[in-house]
This record gives C-alpha cells, structure tokens and sequence, in this order.
C-alpha cells in the first residue's frame, strides 16, 4: 500500500465549502443504488446545498471538547475527514470519509487513530447505510461489530423523492477489548 503524504488538522467553520464538496462527491461514490433508487442525483450539488443539509453540515465543523473533526489535507486539497462526538457512555463516530481518488493510501487509518486516541478507550459507535457493503467489511476488519440490539432504522432526506428511504444498521467497537 501507497502512503501519501497529507496534513491533519482540526476542522475551521471556514472549511465549510471544501467540506460540502469533498462528502458531496463520496456520498454519490459510495451511498448511489440505482437498486434502491438512490441516483447520483440524491446526492447532488444542488442536495448538498440545501439550508438543511448545510445546517448539518456545519455543526460537523464544531469544534469543543466533546466534539472533534479532523480534515486531511493533499496540499491545499480536502480529501478526507472524521468527526467523534462524546456521548457519555460512547462515541458516536457520526462522519468518515475519504475521497474515492484517494482511498486506499492509508489516509483513512491516520484518521481513524487521530478519532481511537480521542475516544479514550469507550466505545465507538456509528451508523451506516446498509448497502455499503465495502465500507461496512473496512469496519469490520477494523473491529466493528453489526449492533444487533440496536435494531436497523430508515433513513430519508426531505430532498429525496417522495417515500424514498434507504435502510441503515448500526456498528459497535468495543475498546476494551480490541482496537481498530
């Protein structure tokens, strides 16, 4: 495997349009199932410029104690990011993503150490949609777990077509007793 050379840092408010673009494009790289019915389109320019999802966006960028985001950087290009959040108990793994040109380089594994030491040793939890079968078996090789007690839930933005939903399971990283 090719490592690339990349700088890591905390994210800004003012990362917000390079933020919206980089998940923008792996969203339609890895969430599209024409199967589904879950085109390109519902992960468009236009979706991801929406108050709403903007919104979201944003409160990704928040940086406090309990909430960290981390960007990596090729230069002065945004190719990947993680965001943890502290929820007591756990953390809540709420946003990975490395830009599809760029997978495979090691990049995501720096971040996800930079999210493991945040964590201090509880828990990380997450939600994916279940038909990413490749990001699902990358966190199962990691130490995830599919978190059956949580059930499975259904997913849908208001930018979607009508009753559209995509079907999400929930995934679980003990630390206690192994690391990822």
């Amino acid at each position: 495997m090719k490592f690339m050379r990349i700088s890591i840092r905390l994210a800004r408010k003012s990362d917000i349009r390079k933020y919206t673009s980089m998940l923008q494009r792996t969203y339609q790289d890895a969430y599209t199932s024409e199967k589904l019915g879950l085109t390109k389109g519902c992960f468009s320019r236009k979706v991801f410029s929406t108050p709403d999802t903007q919104k979201y966006l944003k409160s990704s960028l928040v940086i406090n104690r309990k909430q960290k985001t981390w960007l990596a950087f090729s230069k002065s290009k945004l190719i990947g990011s993680i965001t943890i959040i502290d929820r007591g108990k756990e953390f809540e793994l709420r946003g990975f993503y490395v830009s599809p040109k760029h997978q495979g380089k090691g990049i995501g594994k720096q971040l996800r150490d930079i999210a493991r030491g945040f964590a201090k040793r509880k828990d990380i939890v997450l939600d994916i949609y279940a038909h990413n079968r490749r990001t699902i078996n990358t966190y199962k090789r990691w130490g995830f777990v599919v978190d059956r007690k949580k059930g499975v839930f259904y997913r849908h933005w208001q930018e979607w077509p009508g009753r559209l939903k995509a079907k999400c399971i929930y995934m679980r990283l003990s630390q206690k007793k192994k690391r990822f």
